[in-house]
């Protein structure tokens, strides 16, 4: 193996900011890597509220964790307009899909969480997307 060497014969120094550079270049890549791996996280509002619980005004929060794969409370019951938070208590990543289509989180990574408000009454069956047997119902009144 053939090693750099300056014309004074002594081998060349790497420059303190490009070591910088690099290191900065490493770090950032181990941090996309484990985002990728589901490392990342995706937030939204949080709130203080006990599951499955609101707060109090004209329009409430109602509270949903994901605990152990399931939906927890797994049937909640709300008022138009008002918001439902799903929270991942889990390590694994969930997400919140809407058997019609309403709507639809992104991955959520553990801590994550994701908040719709409703506007009109019906019944909203949903799941995990990525663990479909995860399944739960949200019912506006």
């Amino acid at each position: 193996m053939t090693h750099l060497r300056t014309p004074s014969g002594a081998r060349p120094r790497i420059q303190p900011l490009l070591l910088a550079v690099c290191c900065l270049a490493l770090v950032l890549a181990a941090g996309a890597f484990a985002a990728a791996c589901g490392g990342g996280t995706s937030t939204s509002s949080t709130t203080t509220a006990a599951p499955g619980t609101t707060t109090g005004g004209s329009a409430s929060e109602t509270q949903v964790v994901m605990k152990n794969f399931a939906f927890s409370p797994a049937e909640v019951t709300i008022k138009v307009g008002d918001t439902v938070t799903w929270t991942n208590g889990d390590s694994a990543n969930h997400t919140v899909v809407a058997d019609n289509g309403e709507f639809k989180s992104g991955d959520l990574g553990q801590g994550a969480t994701f908040s719709f408000t409703f506007t009109k009454a019906g019944a909203y069956p949903y799941k995990c997307g990525v663990h479909p047997t995860m399944t739960g119902t949200v019912t506006v009144k």
